[in-house]
């Protein structure tokens, strides 16, 4: 017994050669005890590290060999579940943030495919004729055949023409635009 008293009052003064012998003591049996509660041998050695290193820079002191055994598996069980604990906050964490960060990239791709095909279109449209450009953009804009008529001054079977015309030239154009251009009307 005398030999545990030696012991324990050279962990409560710090002494490395009794911090030695509680080292080569208790480590593997701390890192068996914590790693059959998560499987993982090396974050379970990083536990009781971390478990030591606190008990050496505290300022506990322990009575006798089963306070400080007590002490260590529970320190050592209660950071190992609060590892699990953390570690599914951070999983959970990582998880939304992949998930958010994935829809993020497919908005920015959207938003790609959109602005080139509105590039490819206004590229298109300049090509037309200007009577017929102009008939276009103010159909565009929302502006019905009597009304596009009356601000050119010319007959509506004309305007009527025009956009057929400015409708199949468009078509021809961007036949390889189309389909991204019904996809990303589905898709918004």
């Amino acid at each position: 017994m005398i030999k545990f008293d030696k012991f324990i009052q050279g962990i409560n003064n710090k002494d490395p050669r009794a911090w030695k012998e509680l080292y080569r003591f208790y480590y593997g049996a701390l890192c068996n005890y914590s790693s059959s509660i998560i499987n993982e041998a090396s974050v379970a050695e990083d536990i009781v590290q971390e478990c030591l290193i606190m008990v050496w820079k505290s300022d506990l002191y322990f009575q006798d060999i089963k306070i400080l055994t007590s002490y260590l598996y529970k320190s050592i069980y209660n950071n190992t579940l609060k590892y699990i604990r953390d570690k599914k906050v951070e999983d959970k964490r990582k998880s939304e943030w992949s998930l958010t960060l994935s829809e993020v990239e497919d908005d920015l791709f959207y938003m790609a495919v959109e602005e080139d095909v509105i590039r490819q279109l206004r590229a298109v449209i300049a090509l037309l004729p200007d009577q017929r450009k102009i008939i276009l953009q103010l159909s565009l804009e929302g502006l019905s055949v009597q009304e596009i008529a009356q601000r050119l001054g010319i007959s509506i079977n004309t305007v009527k023409t025009q956009k057929k015309r400015a409708y199949a030239f468009l078509k021809a154009n961007l036949k390889h635009y189309f389909s991204l251009l019904v996809l990303l009307e589905i898709l918004k």
